[in-house]
């Protein structure tokens, strides 16, 4: 958000810079550089345009708009409500400062982190520097309804019984509300319940808790850029992508003193760099040199929506991997796709990236999802990944049935992992639309848990300073 002129005319100088290299971009173009990486260059210039025109229209629409109301959900939101307010009202910070008697350095600290470290009687003092009312309403507790009115409002937008069960209520609460706990009074749980849901999506307790039905959760603005397959339940989806973006921002936001480097996007590099730093290139080494890195992994492991997700705020990164597969190569593999992400655009402070399914349409067609697969093929086949393929093909005699005969045959005599050149091929032929995918998982054992190398990496890497109760909650009903 920005908060003052200043802020204004670099926002303002960044966008002018990012316009003028598009354009240069597309005028030159890139010699000797694969196109789909162009492609990707080029998607990530026009996003950075959009974040920064976004924050510029809402900078100046406070300033030319004539509002005199601004609504807040929550106790929360007050800090940047008033923010906006001076905005509105026309006040610079250093307006605001010479009201209150502080320096205008004073004010841009206040602003800066939300008034956290105000106290109650100087955000008061603030309300009345601005000249705004705030309405003193404290809203009493409202009639509880009944469970199980409750879970038909999160049914319909996506929410599922089991799902708020098993992953946003602790152990105790859960028992309670599934009847294990004869409790003649349910309405402190459903409180308590209501503050989880209110925490990861935002609804107010009256939305929960009285007559209206639910809106569906705001998704990250990733939501535009791969759509679920037809299939899919796009509530169920962008219920859960929600409720995933927040466990990942409450991760990011307790890794923040992580030292960070800059992603190699070089696949030989980067496995080059894995191994110098552990020794080999597996699922294990390649997680600690990502959290190396400052890029947190987050393993998770329910069932459908969507296959993974890389965001960035504040220019860090955090990945999300979510995968019921058994199958150690195929996480490195959806590893290294979410990390060529994170190393894009490095100087960009944010990104935001959602996976749909491997087989759909939109991954397959996408030029910068073909690019990160392909730095995930060849970073996993040290850089062979085209020469592998094109060995198989020639081995089968581009018959595909052969294929799964002919790839272990390839794999043994090149010397690589048969599940990361399975894997690849499965990659490649979805540019043809076949589906692989099954074939090759089938060549790959399943003597591990891969789901539980990654939590382990996660909780031994983990900084564990989480302040709120909720979110430990949440993060321990993930990870045990």
């Amino acid at each position: 958000m920005i908060t003052n002129e200043r802020q204004f005319k670099i926002t303002r100088s960044q966008a002018e810079k990012f316009k003028k290299a598009l354009t240069e971009f597309s005028l030159q173009g890139r010699a000797g550089v694969h196109p789909r990486l162009v492609q990707a260059e080029r998607d990530a210039l026009e996003s950075q345009i959009a974040d920064l025109e976004r924050e510029l229209d809402e900078y100046e629409s406070l300033k030319a708009s004539d509002l005199s109301v601004i609504t807040l959900d929550s106790f929360e939101g007050l800090a940047e409500g008033l923010i906006k307010a001076r905005i509105a009202s026309g006040l610079s910070q250093k307006d605001l400062a010479d009201r209150l008697n502080l320096k205008e350095q004073q004010i841009q600290r206040y602003e800066a982190d939300r008034y956290s470290s105000a106290s109650l009687q100087r955000l008061q003092d603030v309300a009345n520097a601005i000249g705004v009312r705030i309405r003193n309403d404290i809203l009493l507790p409202l009639p509880a309804i009944s469970v199980d009115s409750l879970f038909a409002k999160l049914r319909q937008v996506g929410l599922d019984r089991d799902f708020v069960l098993t992953r946003l209520l602790p152990p105790a609460d859960n028992a309670r509300l599934s009847g294990e706990v004869k409790v003649e009074d349910q309405g402190q749980i459903l409180q308590k319940a209501s503050e989880v849901l209110q925490r990861i999506f935002g609804w107010t307790r009256e939305n929960l808790l009285g007559a209206s039905a639910l809106q569906a959760p705001h998704l990250a603005a990733a939501q535009a850029r791969f759509k679920m397959p037809a299939n899919r339940s796009q509530r169920t989806t962008t219920a859960y992508a929600a409720y995933a973006h927040y466990l990942a921002v409450t991760v990011m936001r307790s890794c923040a003193d992580l030292p960070s480097g800059q992603i190699p996007l070089d696949p030989g590099v980067f496995r080059e760099s894995v191994i110098k730093a552990y020794g080999e290139f597996e699922l294990r080494s390649a997680l600690h040199y990502a959290w190396d890195l400052g890029v947190p992994v987050l393993p998770l492991r329910d069932r459908g929506t969507f296959h993974g997700a890389c965001w960035r705020y504040d220019y860090r990164n955090v990945v999300v991997l979510k995968q019921t597969s058994r199958h150690e190569a195929r996480w490195l593999f959806d590893l290294l796709h979410e990390l060529f992400h994170a190393g894009q655009q490095p100087d960009a402070p944010t990104l935001e990236v959602i996976e749909a399914d491997e087989t759909s349409a939109e991954r397959r067609n996408s030029d910068e999802e073909i690019a990160a697969s392909q730095f995930a093929g060849d970073a996993s086949l040290n850089n062979q990944a085209e020469e592998l393929a094109q060995a198989c093909v020639e081995a089968a005699r581009n018959s595909v049935p052969r294929l799964k005969t002919v790839v272990p045959e390839i794999a043994a005599e090149y010397g690589v992992s048969v599940g990361a050149l399975a894997n690849y091929l499965a990659f490649r032929l979805s540019w043809q639309g076949i589906n692989w995918w099954g074939a090759a998982a089938n060549l790959q054992s399943d003597d591990s848990d891969p789901w539980v190398t990654a939590r382990d990496v996660f909780l031994e890497r983990f900084p564990a300073k989480v302040e709120s109760e909720i979110d430990r909650n949440l993060l321990e009903r993930i990870l045990h």
